[in-house]
């Protein structure tokens, strides 16, 4: 456990800074999901240091998801897209790629945490 020191730094959560990711099926995109590692202190006391990952999904017809929040060391967002797959909350399972590039800034311009 980190009590003080420098934070710690998952190495398994890089691709997920500040980044981007397609969502598609049948080979046709249907919507971006926007992912950020930030800090906190949490339990079992609250002085412990941990990475959280915050998500949300951003459709092409304008909705946007409420954010949701993943926790490691599990990181079951994480398992889930390293594989490159995607299963939204009503079943339906999404091929999921990052988007590297200038495309990526537009999008995290366009749907990145406020």
């Amino acid at each position: 456990m980190v009590f003080s020191g420098p934070w710690p730094h998952d190495l398994r959560l890089d691709p997920f800074r500040d980044a981007v990711w397609e969502l598609s099926r049948d080979g046709r995109v249907e919507a971006f999901m926007t992912t950020e590692v930030s800090r906190m202190r949490g339990l079992p006391f609250f002085w412990v240091k941990h990475e959280w990952l915050w998500y949300q999904v951003n459709w092409l017809d304008g909705r946007r998801d409420h954010s949701n929040e993943d926790y490691g060391p599990e990181w079951y967002l994480v398992a889930e897209l390293e594989p490159g797959r995607f299963e939204y909350d009503d079943g339906l399972v999404f091929d999921a790629k990052p988007v590297e590039g200038p495309h990526r800034i537009d999008l995290w311009e366009r749907y990145g945490p406020p």
